[in-house]
């Protein structure tokens, strides 16, 4: 069994802290193992020498302060300084001196444990700085944020970005409330039950737009981020953080966005239903004129047939075909699809076959050619009936008792016009009528008339029969 002694010494010697002896002047007296780890000086070095061997010059003075304590019976406690390793460099410790008293309770000396403390020092500072980068996340976050107790969302710390989003002074006006307080009552039930799914693990986070209320009872569209914080050691949260991002002006651009993109639709609906409308009244239109040409068409041919004269028959039956190209038209008009235009080229093609049917002479051959054109009313009617008359025209004059060809061309020119031509290889009007650039009689008068409506040209020549060029712009549709 040791002695008292001997285990105190076994004792001393095991510590991690350094326990040095030192009497009323200051000379080190005992020297453990550690002190001599954690100074680097061993024992033999330092017994006999001043503790001030540990000092650097600047803090010489503390050893007077410490014996001067110790001199009047006072305990020296956890006093934080700086001792000096044989290598120079300088080691924080934390240091107790207590007195040490004889049999007679006289102090004749002091005991110092010296505890290295730059772990802790350490830890110490990389949690300030831990602490000093969160706080400046946290507070100078463009976005709102909050700590909250988790279970109850409590809010436990604001920065001044949701304070100021939701219309209150300062972050500390905020703790106290719940999280929920804040948000809009119609909203409250979904995010609590997304909440709850949050803290029972269901979601790694919880993430939501929703209503939260201003401190004047408006409210603002916001998109909320919460996550829990836990530790390593426990499944238990110990706070929520919840992210707040000011979404107001972008919700309430889309629900305008949206509103206006509904009211767009209607008007559509309604254009299109009355251009619907529209439409079906032009095409009854188109087909009554229609149906009205054909009556006065059979009126004309009944009154012709019961006329004597020759000369007055012919001009009923000229006026008839005049009225086939207005029918004509109006039924190109009903079968195309926008009501108020068509092809000239199946125009042309229809009226000019109907032409040569309906002549006395079926020896006459007539090809024609139309590009593709599409071209209004205003346009078509007065083409039609140049048609009718130069066609017509060859036909009474150019064939007597003969076989014979005629041509009807339209064709585009690169000068921004459209030609007409309509030839024949019959013997020529010049022969009968003496013509030199117009059309003798009635007819004359109808072709140049309408060659002035379209503002065009004209031109006859008779080389192996008659050749009309009429030159007119090309239609501008509008």
């Amino acid at each position: 069994m040791p002695t008292d002694a001997n285990y105190l010494a076994a004792i001393i010697e095991s510590s991690d802290d350094a326990i040095i002896g030192k009497d009323m002047t200051g000379i080190v007296t005992s020297w453990n193992r550690a002190a001599q780890d954690i100074f680097g000086y061993s024992a033999g070095e330092m017994i006999g020498r001043p503790i001030s061997t540990l000092f650097s010059p600047s803090r010489l003075s503390e050893e007077d302060l410490i014996l001067d304590k110790v001199k009047h019976g006072i305990r020296v406690e956890h006093l934080e300084t700086v001792r000096r390793h044989k290598n120079g460099a300088d080691i924080p410790v934390s240091v107790t001196v207590s007195p040490i008293r004889d049999a007679h309770g006289t102090i004749i000396g002091a005991s110092k444990i010296l505890r290295d403390i730059s772990a802790r020092l350490a830890a110490e500072r990389a949690l300030a700085l831990s602490e000093a980068e969160f706080r400046a996340s946290f507070e100078g976050a463009a976005v709102g944020k909050i700590m909250a107790e988790p279970n109850s969302r409590h809010i436990m710390r604001a920065n001044q970005a949701v304070a100021h989003m939701l219309g209150y002074a300062r972050p500390d006006d905020l703790l106290g409330f719940s999280f929920t307080d804040l948000i809009w009552a119609e909203d409250r039930a979904q995010d609590e039950a997304e909440y709850t799914l949050l803290l029972s693990g269901g979601s790694d986070a919880h993430v939501a737009e929703k209503r939260c209320t201003r401190q004047d009872g408006t409210a603002l569209w916001v998109r909320v981020s919460a996550t829990l914080a836990r530790v390593a050691e426990s499944p238990t949260p110990i706070f929520a953080v919840i992210a707040i991002e000011n979404i107001d002006a972008r919700y309430k651009a889309q629900a305008e966005l949206l509103e206006t993109k509904q009211n767009l639709e209607q008007v559509v609906i309604e254009r299109t239903n009355a251009l619907a409308q529209r439409n079906l009244l032009l095409r009854e239109v188109h087909h009554r004129v229609k149906n009205n040409l054909q009556i006065v068409d059979g009126m004309i041919m009944m009154q012709a047939q019961k006329i004597e004269d020759q000369q007055a028959k012919h001009g009923l039956l000229s006026l008839r075909g005049r009225i086939y190209v207005l029918g004509l038209v109006h039924q190109q008009l009903m079968g195309s699809p926008d009501l108020t235009t068509f092809d000239i080229a199946p125009f042309i093609d229809e009226l000019s076959n109907n032409l040569l049917e309906g002549g006395a002479d079926h020896n006459v051959r007539l090809s024609v050619s139309a590009p593709p054109l599409q071209v209004g009313l205003d346009f078509a009617i007065p083409l039609g009936l140049l048609v009718t008359e130069l066609v017509t025209n060859s036909q009474k004059h150019a064939f007597p008792g003969k076989p014979g060809n005629i041509w009807v061309s339209l064709r585009p020119e690169d000068d921004g016009h459209i030609a007409l031509i309509v030839a024949d290889d019959g013997q020529g009007l010049a022969s009968k009528h003496n013509v030199s650039n117009v059309i003798s009689g009635l007819g004359s008068g109808i072709v140049n008339s309408l060659v002035a409506q379209l503002e065009g040209t004209i031109v006859i020549k008779h080389e192996a029969g008659t050749s009309t060029e009429i030159r007119v712009k090309m239609p501008a549709l509008s």
